[in-house]
Parts: structure tokens; C-alpha cells; sequence
């Protein structure tokens, strides 16, 4: 059985396709706070009338939401580009000979992107929508959710912390309520939600939980006014963030401590949190990333800081994506540790050598894609 793509460790050739105190840390007091929340507001108001493209779409699309900045250039500019090429070449150097898929999962001229995307350029019909959830990766560390689209469910001693909420309020209640009970957790216990990004199939079900249970949600600014403006026809209702979301904050909740880190490029506002994930008596640090995509030198210069002077740095482990198969959690995966709970070795983990090269493999190949367009202004 092959290793194949992004998740080096699993993603196979035959794939189909705590109260105590609650504290957090958050730069510039109250009074920086309150102006955010008019900056948002602002924003909100004078961003409809561009971004009024809400028609639903399926599950796990955006429908609705802070626009992306997506951009990628055409399979034969980057197979044409000597500059590309060069970048591709340094990727699989890399890689060596036990990550070469990793490469080649990352350098094509979109990077890996959702199966249904996938299926979508290829002409393929969609793939019907199957509720995957609740998969225990972790002691602390729960997916819930859909095979194309999911939330992450972090317990602690003091309540939940959720990273994302799907897409709809009809999936709060049906899916996220009803999943969390079924894995032993409360949903009454969360108290921070946390917002990957500004499109409808990360917010959707936000609403509706801040209001039932009274949680703290958590977003970065840039994506505010879409998430305010909500999407999906209404499914999706909009809402108001409580906080602003900054590189490199400590959120505690309880007897644990989860770093959120800001990854702009699929949108504006797109963040990610490591989660220090309990497993075999063991801490191992596990990053979720709400996107990956680089389209500018600013948005590759914010990944290459987040990952060298902080992922890097935490020993970060492995990483998670709230759509399976893109990073390191495949479906696949994903599907077999639910029926089968890891007692040895986890088969999400790398070795620190492993894990620091997957974040250069993903560099350099978000590298070789700027070149590709012309956009790439500095190389290291």
C-alpha cells in the first residue's frame, strides 16, 4: 500500500476518490476592542453591496461569504515556467525519497484543493454528502461533521472550545448537537467558537450556538463583515464575532491552551489554532488550518512566519484541515480510526524532521506557483 499526497503518512493509493478560570489573551485591551467593532460594523455596510454572491450551493461550498483570493495560474503556465519548475524541483529535493508524494500532492498549479472542487475540474459528477462523525483522533481532540466538511470539538476541564460550525443553522441542530452528545460531550459546555474563515460552510451553524449557549466566538477582522452578512439564502445566519482573532494569541480555557495563528490567503481572515492533543500519555502539538492557499508574496510571507518562527518552534506534529483530504486527515484515515482507535503509534503523527519538511514542501510549492504568474518577489 503506496503513500500517497499530502498526508505522507496517510493518504493511500487506493482512496476513492476548564469553571476555572477562563482567560485569554488578546492584545490591546478593550479600548482596541471597541474600535474593531465599529471598524467591523463599517465594513459591514459598505461591503454588501460587493459581495452579494449568496445563492446556496451544496454542502461544504461557500455560498456566501468573505470573498477568496484564490488565484492560481493554468497547468501550462506552470509547467512552462523554468522559474516554477525550479521550485518544484526543490520541493522533491525536499522530500526525498520518503516524502515525494508529499511533494507532488502539494506542486501542481492549484496545490491540493477540496474533492468536490477536484471532481468539479474533472468533470466528475459530485459525490453524496455522508455524516462521518463523531472520530476521536485524539483524547481531547474530536471530529465532527461531514465526509467533505467538519468542526473540531476540543474539551477541556472548564468547557468546550469548537472550530468551526458547519454550514447552516439546520446542521447545528442535526449534526453538531446531536454528534457532540453522542461522543459523551455537552454542547451547553461550549464556550468559545472559533471561525476558520468568512464562508458560510465554516460559520453556517454559529449562529445559532452563540445565541443557544451564550459562547464566545472568535474570528479574524478581515472576515467579519462577511460573516455579518452571513450567506447560503439565509441558511447560514450572520452574527457578530465577540473578538478579534491575532497571530500568535494564547486562548485558555480551563486546563488547556490552544495557540491561534492567522493565515490570510484563502480569505482575508483566515486563521488556524494547535491544539495541544493528548494521546498515549503524551502531549503532541496538532495544527488545524482553515486554508493554505498563497495567492500573493504578502499571504507566503505570513505562512513562512507562522510556520518557521511558531509552528516550527511548538513542534507541531501533524496537520488538520475542516475538509478531510487536503491536508494530513484524510477521509480515509480518518474512517479507520474511528472504527479502530490507535494503541500503538499514531498514524497522524510525524517526526519532527518529517513535520519541519512538510511545512517547506508546502512553501516552496506555493512558491513555485507565484513564479508561475509572475507574482513571486522574493525566494527564501
Amino acid at each position: 500500500m503506496r503513500i500517497f499526497g499530502a498526508n505522507n503518512a496517510v493518504f493511500v493509493r487506493c482512496r476513492i476518490q476548564t469553571d476555572s478560570a477562563l482567560s485569554i489573551e488578546h492584545f490591546g485591551g478593550k479600548v482596541k476592542r471597541l474600535l474593531a467593532g465599529f471598524i467591523a460594523l463599517g465594513l459591514a455596510l459598505s461591503s454588501q453591496a460587493l459581495n452579494a454572491q449568496d445563492q446556496p450551493q451544496g454542502r461544504g461550498g461557500r455560498a456566501g461569504g468573505a470573498p477568496a483570493e484564490d488565484t492560481f495560474p493554468s497547468a501550462e503556465q506552470f509547467a512552462n515556467s523554468k522559474e516554477a519548475q525550479a521550485h518544484v524541483a526543490s520541493a522533491m529535493k525536499i522530500g526525498g525519497s520518503d516524502m515525494a508524494d508529499t511533494a507532488k500532492w502539494f506542486c501542481t498549479n492549484t496545490g491540493p484543493q477540496r474533492v468536490a472542487l477536484a471532481r468539479q475540474a474533472q468533470g466528475l459528477p459530485r459525490l453524496p454528502t455522508v455524516q462521518e462523525g463523531p472520530i476521536k483522533l485524539f483524547d481531547n481532540l474530536t471530529y465532527i461533521g461531514f465526509n467533505d466538511v467538519g468542526a473540531w470539538v476540543v474539551p477541556t476541564s472548564a468547557g468546550i472550545i469548537l472550530f468551526d460550525a458547519l454550514n447552516s443553522t439546520d446542521d447545528a441542530m442535526k449534526v453538531i448537537e446531536p454528534e457532540m452528545q453522542k461522543a459523551g460531550f455537552d454542547p451547553a459546555q461550549i464556550k468559545y467558537i472559533l471561525l476558520g474563515h468568512g464562508h458560510a460552510d465554516h460559520f453556517g451553524g454559529a449562529s445559532y450556538l452563540q445565541m443557544k449557549y451564550h459562547a464566545k466566538v472568535l474570528a479574524a477582522m478581515p472576515d467579519w463583515a462577511a460573516i455579518q452578512r452571513g450567506g447560503r439564502g439565509g441558511a447560514a445566519p450572520g452574527l457578530m464575532p465577540d473578538m478579534d482573532v491575532m497571530d500568535g494569541q494564547k486562548l485558555t480555557l480551563g486546563d488547556t491552551t490552544v495557540t491561534l495563528i492567522r493565515l490570510p490567503g484563502h480569505t482575508p481572515g483566515t486563521i488556524g489554532m494547535v491544539v495541544p492533543a493528548k494521546f498515549g500519555g503524551r502531549t503532541h502539538n496538532v495544527a488545524i488550518m482553515s486554508g493554505t492557499q498563497m495567492p500573493t508574496q504578502d499571504s507566503l510571507d505570513a505562512f513562512k512566519h507562522v510556520f518557521n518562527d511558531e509552528l516550527k518552534k511548538l513542534n507541531v506534529e501533524t496537520f488538520f484541515g475542516s475538509h478531510p483530504d487536503i491536508l494530513m486527515n484524510s477521509l480515509m484515515l480518518m474512517q479507520s480510526i474511528r472504527e479502530k482507535y490507535p494503541t500503538g503509534s499514531h498514524p497522524l503523527l510525524l517526526a519532527k524532521n518529517k513535520a519541519d519538511r512538510y511545512m517547506d514542501i508546502v512553501l516552496e510549492c506555493a512558491r513555485a506557483r507565484l513564479a508561475a504568474q509572475g507574482r513571486l518577489t522574493a525566494t527564501n
